[in-house]
């Protein structure tokens, strides 16, 4: 099972599963509610008169329990969100880890989101961003909050025609515009990215966002990833809770992001502890229309007996064929079956041999 495999993975690099219930306190929703994705959310009135709400994010709860300490933790849990106009229950698998981290602790995360998406697919692909480097460019451009606005949805876009429009407004100046162009074309493996971003570094804070990000890309060689993850600065989504390092994974004919995660120390420095974070998740209840979860079949045989059947040879006689490894549906014969779909269908008669029915 593709959970179990997950969790696995996990374990290995020295994560424990962490444990919650369905729902939480909805003041801790509420009091951080520029971290959710979805402002809407289920609450309910406890017994008790206390106002909970069932759980539409996992990191919340970790960090709300997190005592300051390091942390390295996975989860198999359910969120329910908002998905166009509707409730709904949905897997969620990912990775947590708290602590002073380094750049180690950042490229174990990086590494682990990489081969959780390889045990999904080898034909994956996982582009990495950090908003540190860009808000470093950006700020040495001194821009206005609404031009700095409209230059961030551009970069998401890759929409260079619009930032040419911004300079020919006068917005940007044209070597502004150009350094933020060249951004936006940078899509290459890690290592080869960075030195592509190092012509466009202007300040020392953003040579450090690079000198942090190429030692990333060095351990990540170490665990054999070097090839596997591609800079693409377009990933500037959700700035305001990410800080450092962002990435998303994708699978071949998945139109949407499969993956998602990065470094988001602001929340954890919101709720009054001085540690950074990084984490990823896996939606796994998106994936189950791509990999065709659900079996063809429900049965490799369907088994139909009639009224003068015996019933305990037959039960014997079904029990041989299972534990060669069939599936076998018994229905009495003229039953009304709809909807039902087996491989094989046959009639049981006294004294049948598997051989006869095997499939």
């Amino acid at each position: 099972m593709l959970e179990e495999r997950l969790n696995g993975l996990y374990e290995q690099y020295g994560y424990r599963k962490f444990r919650m219930s369905k729902f939480e306190d909805y003041d801790l929703y509420a009091q951080n509610k520029d971290f959710l994705k979805s402002g809407h959310i289920i609450t309910f009135t406890d017994v008790d008169g206390a106002l909970k709400a069932l759980k539409p994010d996992i990191t919340l709860s970790i960090m709300k329990n997190n005592n300051g300490s390091s942390e390295k933790v996975y989860y198999n849990e359910n969120v329910y969100r908002d998905m166009g106009g509707t409730f709904k229950e949905i897997l969620q698998v990912g990775v947590e880890s708290v602590g002073q981290l380094d750049p180690y602790a950042e490229a174990e995360v990086i590494a682990l989101a990489a081969k959780s998406l390889e045990l999904l697919s080898e034909d994956y692909v996982l582009d990495l961003s950090d908003v540190s480097f860009v808000s470093c460019l950006l700020d040495d451009m001194a821009l206005s909050d609404q031009v700095r606005e409209q230059v961030l949805e551009f970069i998401a876009q890759k929409n260079a025609p619009g930032i040419q429009t911004l300079a020919s407004q006068g917005k940007l100046t044209q070597e502004n515009a150009q350094t933020i162009t060249q951004l936006m074309a940078i899509y290459a493996p890690l290592r080869q990215g960075i030195d592509q971003a190092g012509q466009l570094a202007r300040n020392n804070a953003s040579w450090e966002a690079l000198r942090q990000l190429s030692l990333v890309a060095s351990i990540l060689e170490g665990f054999g990833l070097g090839e596997r993850v591609h800079l693409d600065f377009s990933l500037v989504n959700s700035m305001d809770y990410y800080n450092g390092v962002i990435f998303q994974g994708f699978l071949q004919n998945i139109p949407f992001p499969v993956l998602s995660g990065g470094r988001y120390d602001n929340l954890p420095r919101k709720m009054g502890k001085q540690v950074g974070a990084i984490g990823f998740a896996l939606y796994m209840g998106r994936l189950e229309p791509y990999f065709g979860n659900e079996k063809q079949y429900d049965a490799d045989l369907m088994l139909t007996y009639g009224p003068d059947a015996d019933l305990a040879d037959l039960a014997a006689f079904v029990e041989t064929l299972r534990s060669q490894g069939l599936g076998v549906r018994c229905q009495r014969q003229g039953d009304p079956v709809e909807g039902v779909r087996c491989r094989k269908t046959a009639r049981y008669t006294r004294g049948m041999k598997p051989e006869e029915v095997l499939v």
